[in-house]
Parts: structure tokens; C-alpha cells; sequence
């Protein structure tokens, strides 16, 4: 009757399909919402027992429950309970998170089935409100949302103040077609064409990974953990799982929820077990922007787009801080302290927010074999700023003079300090460059 009185020129095609869903299913649309309850929940609420535990007792199970879980399982539980575990890398953080959900037992809640949903207003409406939500999940946003789900601080444009951008990651390695095969093949870096003997560039937009192969040396580690934006995560999944099946080594470590973009990240240890890797998507968007801020020509086509951000781990709050206050004091950097993590800014174009974060997570990685990791500052004077400042420190390894090193472009300096006593607070070299530098890839 309802499609014979609509005229179909005039009709939408939604309000077509709503026509002909009411006409054909006239009661579907009253039915309660506990109907939508998925089986495992409504199977749950008919056994469950009517007389409450002790409070005690009740806390006590529950933390049974999550030390027995593994990395997956608390995942899945901490997202039935609508609590975001983007944040978190190791399991320790997601334990800690579960144990303070599981102190709702002493509500007398259950562990395993969260509180139903509200009925609405209008039983009439309870279909379209189960269907087409007023906020989306934050994996779904992430995913097809331009900018990324705009939680995560690499979604938002860098501060003002911030460094010019990360130049590379320097590590040597023994076994130099093992390393190819990791990172070309499974991790999917290009390969630049300016790669010097014994060592392989490897692209990620404006920055790279650079691999000095030496069987002599010890395999060099970056001490906390590698984020890097892809364009497609399903890509990557699916040559890691060749790359492991050919070289006989499990090189994935976790799966967990996307961080910037798409539907999951992908946590990767490199095979000489040395330096870790977040793989995620970049936000909805940005590759052909990540494009236009630098890069070699032969990597556009490639799957991944940059270096978001380098973790380093530190035994104390007190440390991460002081990190921080070395890259604001020697190179003007602009930081942010948080709670566990304090965070220097790079900005090598608007759309692309670097950082270099340190966090109190222990347990910390011994400070031998160290990367060396370079990054650019805006300008000649600023890099000579800098100069004067870390040769008042007695921490320039070279040049000796500032001639010489504004012949350069460039200085390096022998680690990281405390600002305020200059005592060795991280053996890193650091490789410092104006962005005149003829290696610098971000486009002038």
C-alpha cells in the first residue's frame, strides 16, 4: 500500500527501502533491545547467579580472570568495557588497565558481560540506533576519517617551535641480506639510490633507515621502539607473513588496534632481535600530502611513508624530563611533558608531526651498540646556536670549529646530557644538520 501511494520519481531510494522495510516488517521495528543483545551476553545474564559474592571474593576472581589472559585476550576484554587501548604497546600497560576495570566487581558486576545499552527514548527507533550509531567506534573513524581519529598527537598539526625533522636512523648490522630481506621485502622500505658501500638507505618520505653492514660488529639496537606510517597495513601484513615463512623466523610480535589509521598495527622485531617496529596506517589522506613535503622519486610508489615517531625508554619520570630539557635548551626545540612520556617536536611540513618521545618503561635496554640518530634544524644560524652551545657542554665529538662545520652543514655530538649537571644521561650519537644539507630530502 505504502509503495503504491510514493510516486518513484520523486522518492529517495532510502526512503524507498525504509517504505518497504516497514510495509514487509511492521513489528520488527518494536521489538526490545535486549533482542540485539549478542547470544554469549543474554546466555550470560540467564545463568548468572542472583546472589552476589563478597566483594573480596569478587575482586579477587576477577584478577584471576586477567593474569590469565594473554596480550589478545586483555585486548578484547578492555574493548567489551569501551576502554581505547591505542596507547599501549607492551602487556604490561594493558594488564594495568584491566585490573582497574576489574574493581568494578566490587559493584558486584560481571566480568565478562558489560552493562547492557540503554533502551531509547522511542522503541520505534531502537533498529535505526542499533544500526547507524550517533558516534562511530574509534578504529572505524580512524580508518576512513581525514586526519586520523584526532586522539593520537601525530593527528594534529606540530607546535610552533618545533625542529626542522628527522633525518634518519643509523644502525649497523652482520648480515647484510637478511637485513634486505627484512626491510625491503616484509617491511616494505625503498631502497635509495644514494646508498653509499656496505650500506642501504632505505626511504620512509622525508627520512630514512640507514643499514651499515659489518659482520665484524655487533648488530646495533635502537633502544625503545620505531613507529612508522604505511599506507596500507593489509600490505604489510601480508608480506610479513611471506617474509617470516621464508626466512623461518617469527618477525611479527603482536597485533593491536590501529593508531592513526586503519583497522589494526602490527608490532615487528628486526631479525637480529635488536630494535623494535609499530607499523600502522597513516590517517585517511596523507599519503599524497606526506608526497609533497619530500622524499626520493622512486619511493612514491612505495608502501611506506614516514617516520612518525621514535621511542626511547627511560628508567624515570625524572629522566623523560630531563631528555626533553637537553633538546629544549641545546636546540631550542619545542616539548611536551606529560605524566609518563615527555615529547620533541619535528615538523618537516605541516602535514607530518615527528616526534621523539621518552618514556619511564622499564625494563631499559643496555646503552651499548646505540643507533645513531640524526635530525635537521631549520637554518644555518640556528645550527650554529646550537654549535656554540654543545662545545660549551664539552660534548662535540666533530668538527672541532664552527668553520668547519658550517662547511659541513652539520656537527655531531657525543650523546644526550642533563642540561643542568652535563652528565651523561644517554651514549647516543647524534648527528645534528642544517636543512641546506645536501642530504636533506624534504623539499626546499
Amino acid at each position: 500500500f505504502w509503495l503504491k501511494t510514493v510516486h518513484c520519481s520523486q522518492a529517495s531510494p532510502s526512503f524507498l527501502g525504509s517504505a518497504l522495510l516497514l510495509g514487509i516488517f511492521p513489528n520488527f521495528f518494536s521489538v526490545s533491545p535486549q533482542f540485539f543483545l549478542p547470544m554469549g551476553q543474554k546466555a550470560a545474564r540467564e545463568v548468572a547467579p542472583q546472589g552476589a559474592a563478597s566483594n573480596a571474593e569478587a575482586v579477587e576472581e576477577a584478577k584471576k580472570k586477567v593474569n590469565a589472559m594473554n596480550a589478545k585476550e586483555l585486548r578484547v576484554y578492555l574493548g567489551k568495557h569501551g576502554v581505547d587501548t591505542s596507547r599501549c604497546v607492551e602487556k604490561s600497560d594493558l594488564v594495568d588497565l584491566a585490573m582497574k576495570v576489574a574493581e568494578k566487581a566490587k559493584k558486584g558486576s560481571s566480568m565478562d558481560t558489560p552493562e547492557p545499552p540503554k533502551p531509547p527514548k522511542g522503541e520505534f527507533l531502537c533498529c535505526f540506533n542499533w544500526l547507524l550509531p550517533e558516534k562511530a567506534p574509534d578504529w572505524y573513524a580512524a580508518k576512513i576519517g581525514h586526519g586520523g581519529s584526532g586522539k593520537d598527537i601525530h593527528d594534529k598539526p606540530a607546535p610552533a617551535g618545533s625542529l626542522f625533522g628527522i633525518g634518519f636512523v643509523s644502525m649497523s648490522v652482520k648480515d647484510g641480506p637478511l637485513a634486505r630481506t627484512f626491510y625491503e621485502t616484509g617491511m616494505g622500505f625503498n631502497p635509495s639510490s644514494r646508498g653509499k658501500n656496505n650500506e642501504v638507505w632505505l626511504n620512509a618520505g622525508p627520512s630514512q633507515i640507514q643499514i651499515k653492514i659489518d659482520p665484524n660488529k655487533e648488530s646495533d639496537r635502537w633502544p625503545g621502539e620505531i613507529r612508522v606510517w604505511v599506507d596500507n597495513i593489509q600490505t604489510t601484513y601480508d608480506h610479513m607473513a611471506v617474509t617470516d615463512g621464508e626466512l623461518h623466523i617469527k618477525h611479527v610480535c603482536e597485533y593491536m588496534h590501529g593508531i592513526n589509521g586503519g583497522e589494526f598495527s602490527i608490532k615487528i622485531i628486526d631479525p637480529f632481535l635488536k630494535t623494535f617496529y609499530i607499523m600502522t596506517e597513516a590517517p585517511k589522506g596523507r599519503k599524497e600530502l606526506i608526497h609533497k613535503i619530500g622524499g626520493e622519486s622512486s619511493s612514491m610508489k612505495a608502501n611506506v611513508l614516514a617516520l612518525s615517531d621514535l621511542s626511547i625508554k627511560c628508567k624515570s619520570r625524572a629522566d623523560t624530563q630531563l631528555f626533553g630539557e637537553f633538546y629544549k635548551q641545546f636546540f631550542g626545540a619545542a616539548i611536551t611533558v606529560q605524566q609518563y612520556e615527555t615529547m620533541v617536536h619535528f615538523s618537516p611540513g605541516k602535514d607530518l608531526h615527528q616526534t621523539l618521545t621518552f618514556k619511564e618503561d622499564t625494563p631499559v635496554p643496555p646503552a651499548t651498540d646505540l643507533a645513531t640518530f640524526c635530525f635537521y634544524m631549520a637554518s644555518l644560524q640556528d645550527l650554529h646556536k646550537a654549535f656554540t652551545k654543545c662545545k660549551g657542554a664539552g660534548i662535540v665529538e666533530s668538527p672541532s670549529t664552527w668553520e668547519q662545520a658550517e662547511k659541513a652543514h652539520e656537527f655531531i655530538i657525543k650523546g644526550m646530557v642533563d642540561p643542568n649537571t652535563s652528565r651523561m644521561l644517554l651514549p647516543m650519537r647524534n648527528i645534528v644538520r642544517a636543512a641546506s644539507h645536501p642530504e636533506c630530502l624534504v623539499y626546499k
